[in-house]
Order: C-alpha cells, then sequence, then structure tokens
C-alpha cells in the first residue's frame, strides 16, 4: 500500500513543481519587460518606491495589483503599498507593484536600495 499512496502524491508534487516554475517564468518576464501595456510615466531610476508611488497616484495612477500578495511578499518589499502584487522569492529582491489609470496599466519593478528600501529599477 505504501507504494501506491507514493506513486499518487508523485503526479501531485509534479504538478505543484510546474505550477512554481511557471509562475517564476512568467514573474521574470514581467521584470525583464517591465509589464508594460503602455507608455510608462516618468519613472526615475534608484527613486524610493514609495516617492513613486506617491507620484504615480497625484498623476491620477490608481493601485491595481495583478494578484493579492502573500504576507511574505509584504515582508521582502517593507511597506504597505497597495499597488504591490509579488515579489521575487529567488533572494534578488524583485518586487513588483501595478497601477492602472484608465485603460492603460503599469508595471513598476524594485530592487533592494542601499538601506533595504525598495527602488525603481528600469530597463534600459
Amino acid at each position: 500500500m505504501a507504494s501506491g499512496s507514493a506513486s499518487f502524491k508523485w503526479p501531485q508534487r509534479l504538478g505543484l513543481g510546474l505550477a512554481a516554475g511557471l509562475g517564476a517564468l512568467a514573474f521574470a518576464q514581467a521584470v525583464r519587460s517591465g509589464g508594460e501595456t503602455s507608455p510608462r510615466p516618468d519613472l526615475v531610476e534608484s527613486e524610493p518606491m514609495t516617492q513613486a508611488d506617491a507620484r504615480l497616484i497625484a498623476a491620477g495612477w490608481a493601485p491595481h495589483p495583478d494578484r493579492e500578495p502573500l504576507p511574505l511578499d509584504r515582508k521582502l518589499a517593507g511597506n504597505s503599498l497597495a499597488s504591490l502584487s509579488a515579489c521575487s522569492g529567488t533572494g534578488l529582491g524583485f518586487c513588483r507593484y501595478d497601477y492602472k489609470r484608465g485603460s492603460q496599466t503599469i508595471a513598476v519593478i524594485t530592487i533592494p536600495g542601499a538601506g533595504g528600501e525598495g527602488i525603481v529599477h528600469l530597463e534600459p
């Protein structure tokens, strides 16, 4: 019976592993592309995310997270911004913040700053 139980768990573990891998791949793509579906607003490289968030909201952008962040995401981000969608579990410190204005959406990616706070990272 033990082997039957073990063989039943193997497909479940494989499915969970594949789902986690696909999720990481999607997040990595969002990090590379910035996740933008519209022209990005004037974001400043290395600006603290809390300042960028305030400027975006003042410009009419509303927090619009892609998903509900996990408690670990909140801990890694080091803030309670409503726009946080997720943080990478790779240890590199990438976090993603999503916004919407009308039909436009943007994603802002951060990396850890010198003091540990998230700072805006722009792809060239």
